[in-house]
């Protein structure tokens, strides 16, 4: 349901999102999400980020063994930062819905200001992250290559969550809401941008379900 329709429909759409990072902590409901397993995933990625740092003289085991933590402290970070974007997002919904209610031009072109200052916060919420959650949304992101079995690798995608064309593409109210047609444009972006958000952190919480359950299969005794 697009946040153009009305006020109360997006309202309802996004009382029903459930902060990422703490579906780490979760078992998923059916009614939650149905694009993440019921597997409790805060306890496998606590129990493989508590460990101390392993030493320069390791066994190949561990060495794997550190690269997956590693890999699973950058989606944690990651899963962190989307959740802040995706507040960010609603409140820029917010400021465009009520937009559409102010007949005065100079009252909407206050608010296309304040959109403006939320859509450039994302971007700087990305600068500002821990630089192992850049490495997997920010503008230079690349993928994380796991080795598991010999020569078998588990790569974690990278997807771009700042505001450009090739990120959420959530483009400037560069008529300063001048037209209820722009402030439509603008809720469509915003919509479509939380769904980019929302399975870009799904697919991370699936990837950290799939290292820790090969974390307990391989490195546990």
């Amino acid at each position: 349901m697009a946040f153009a329709l009305n006020k109360s429909s997006a309202e309802e759409k996004t009382a029903k999102k459930k902060p990422f990072a703490n579906w780490l902590g979760l078992r998923s409901k059916a009614e939650e999400s149905n694009d993440l397993p019921p597997v409790d995933v805060t306890a496998g990625v606590n129990r493989a980020l508590r460990h101390p740092k392993i030493p320069k003289a390791q066994t190949a085991a561990e060495a794997k063994e550190f690269r997956v933590r590693d890999t699973l402290g950058s989606i944690e970070a990651a899963l962190y930062v989307i959740d802040g974007i995706r507040d960010i997002i609603e409140q820029a919904c917010e400021i465009a819905l009520s937009a559409k209610c102010v007949e005065d031009v100079g009252g909407r072109s206050l608010l296309a200001e304040r959109y403006d200052e939320l859509r450039l916060s994302i971007d700087d919420t990305i600068k500002k992250a821990d630089p192992r959650a850049e490495q997997l949304i920010g503008p230079q992101a690349r993928h994380l290559d796991v080795v598991l079995d010999g020569k078998a690798r588990y790569s974690v995608s990278s997807t771009r969550l700042d505001v450009s064309e090739q990120g959420l593409n959530i483009s400037p109210p560069r008529e300063a809401f001048a037209t209820f047609e722009e402030i439509d444009e603008a809720l469509q972006e915003l919509d479509a941008a939380l769904g980019r958000a929302d399975r870009t952190a799904a697919g991370y919480c699936r990837d950290a379900q799939y290292l820790i359950a090969r974390m307990k299969g391989e490195f546990e005794e």
